[in-house]
C-alpha cells in the first residue's frame, strides 16, 4: 500500500466541529438522506425498520460493525474496527460518510437485490441533464469542424463537466427548488491549471486518460463528452473511466449510471449528442473507452492509503482527472490545510499527473492564493460549502516521457 506522510499532517475533519459544515453534514444531512431512501423506495419492514435505526445511531448511537452480507464485510470490519464505540461525530467525517453510504446498502438487501436506492434521483437527474448537454455538443461540434483548437474545446467542455459538479444530489435533490444549477461564472474560479494540464498533455505521445467519475447527470455526460474528444483528437490513446463498484454519496456514477446515460445519449433525437454517444459505443466496443470499479474508490482511505494495484494501474497515465468534492477531499486526505498549502503539499505522492475538476462543497481546500481565499470569503460567507466556487488544480506527477 502507497504511504506518504509528512512529519505533520494537520488533523482531519470531524463532526465536532462546532457551527461547521461538516457537523452539520453528519447530524442534519445523513438523516435527511436516510429518510429521502425510506421515502423514495418500497421497502419491506426489515429494511425500513434498519434505516430507521440507522438514523437514531447517527443522533444518539455509537459506531458498529456492519451486519450485512456485502463482498467487502471483512474489509470493511478492518475500516470499521479503529472507529468502534466512538460517536458519529468524534469519527473522521470522510470515514462517517462512506460508513453511512454502506450502511444504507445493508439496510436496504442491495446484496440480494441489486436495487440502487438512490435510482429515483438519478433518473431525475439525467432527464434534466439531456437539454443542457445537447447545447454544448452542438456548439462543440461545429467548432470541431471548424478546426477549433482542441485545447479550446477541451476547456469548454471540462467548464461543463466542472460546473456541472453543482448537481449533486446528496446535498441538493433533484425535486429541490433551490439546488445549485450549472453555470459558467469564469469570475469564480479561485484556481484553474488546465491550460497547465493540456499544454503536458499534448506533450506526450498519445497516452492513457484516467477520469475518475464523480455525479450522474449533466456532470456524467460532460465527462462522456471529455472523453470523446480526447479520443477522437488524438490526444488520448484510450481513456478510462472509473466508477464506483456500487452507489454511494446519492449521485456518484456507478458502471450501470454510465451505461445508461451512454444509452440515453445514442438514441436522443438530437444529432449530436446521439453522434457523440454512438461514437463512444464504438469505442467501448474496441476498449478505446473502459469503465473500471476499484473497491478503492467506494473505501474509507485517503490518498496516502491508496493500494498498490492502484498505483500500478496508473503510472502508466498521461494523466488522472479527479472530479468533484469527496474525490478531492480523499486526494488532500480530508484534512484541515491551509487554503494556500501547495496542491502538490496537500497531495504528496502520486504515480502520474493529476487533474482535479472540483466546485467546493466543504471546509476543505488547497492550493489557493490568499487573495482568491480573501475574495470569495467577502463575496459569499458560504463559499467553501455551496457549489458556486470551483478549483481546477494540477500537479505535474513523477513521470516524463
Amino acid at each position: 500500500m502507497a504511504v506518504d506522510s509528512p512529519p505533520e499532517l494537520p488533523a482531519p475533519l470531524r463532526g465536532n466541529e462546532p457551527g461547521t459544515f461538516t457537523q452539520h453534514s453528519v447530524a442534519i444531512r445523513l438523516p435527511e438522506i436516510a429518510n429521502r431512501v425510506l421515502e423514495e423506495n418500497e421497502l419491506g419492514a426489515a429494511a425500513r425498520s434498519a434505516l430507521t435505526e440507522l438514523i437514531r445511531e447517527i443522533d444518539s448511537g455509537v459506531i458498529t460493525q456492519l451486519g450485512g452480507h456485502g463482498p467487502d464485510s471483512s474489509v470493511w470490519a478492518s475500516y470499521v474496527e479503529p472507529n468502534l464505540g466512538e460517536s458519529w461525530l468524534d469519527v473522521p467525517w470522510f470515514f462517517a460518510e462512506y460508513y453511512f453510504y454502506r450502511r444504507i446498502l445493508d439496510a436496504v438487501g442491495y446484496w440480494d437485490t441489486g436495487i440502487d436506492p438512490y435510482r429515483t434521483q438519478k433518473q431525475l437527474g439525467l432527464d434534466q441533464a439531456i437539454d443542457p448537454a445537447r447545447a454544448t455538443i452542438a456548439t462543440v461540434d461545429a467548432e470541431y469542424a471548424q478546426w477549433i483548437s482542441t485545447d479550446v474545446l477541451l476547456i469548454q467542455l471540462t467548464d461543463a463537466a466542472l460546473w456541472g459538479n453543482q448537481v449533486d444530489l446528496s446535498l441538493w435533490p433533484a425535486t429541490h427548488e433551490e439546488r445549485a444549477t450549472p453555470r459558467l461564472d469564469p469570475s469564480r474560479f479561485l484556481l484553474d491549471e488546465r491550460p497547465l494540464a493540456i499544454e503536458t498533455l499534448g506533450e506526450r505521445i498519445p497516452p492513457v486518460v484516467d477520469i475518475v467519475l464523480d455525479n450522474v447527470g449533466s456532470e456524467l455526460i460532460a465527462d462522456l463528452l471529455v472523453a470523446d474528444m480526447l479520443i477522437r483528437s488524438d490526444l488520448a490513446s484510450n481513456v478510462r473511466l472509473h466508477a464506483k463498484q456500487y452507489p454511494v454519496f446519492v449521485s456518484d456514477a456507478t458502471a450501470r449510471d454510465v451505461a445508461e446515460t451512454l444509452h440515453r445519449m445514442a438514441v436522443d433525437t438530437d444529432r449530436h449528442l446521439r453522434g457523440a454517444g454512438e461514437r463512444l459505443r464504438v469505442e467501448l466496443d474496441v476498449e478505446r473507452l473502459v469503465v473500471l470499479t476499484h473497491p478503492y474508490w467506494v473505501s474509507p482511505l485517503g490518498w496516502r492509503q491508496r493500494p498498490d494495484d492502484l498505483d500500478a494501474l496508473l503510472e502508466g497515465s498521461g494523466l488522472v482527472v479527479v472530479k468533484g468534492d469527496a474525490n478531492f477531499r480523499r486526494l488532500v486526505d480530508d484534512r484541515h490545510w491551509a487554503f494556500s498549502t501547495p496542491f502538490a503539499t496537500a497531495v504528496g505522492s502520486t504515480p502520474a499527473p493529476i487533474l482535479v475538476l472540483r466546485t467546493l462543497k466543504s471546509e476543505v481546500a488547497a492550493g489557493l492564493e490568499a487573495a482568491a481565499a480573501n475574495r470569495a470569503a467577502a463575496a459569499d460567507p458560504e463559499w467553501l460549502q455551496n457549489g458556486r466556487w470551483a478549483m481546477a488544480g494540477f500537479v505535474p506527477g513523477p513521470h516524463v516521457l
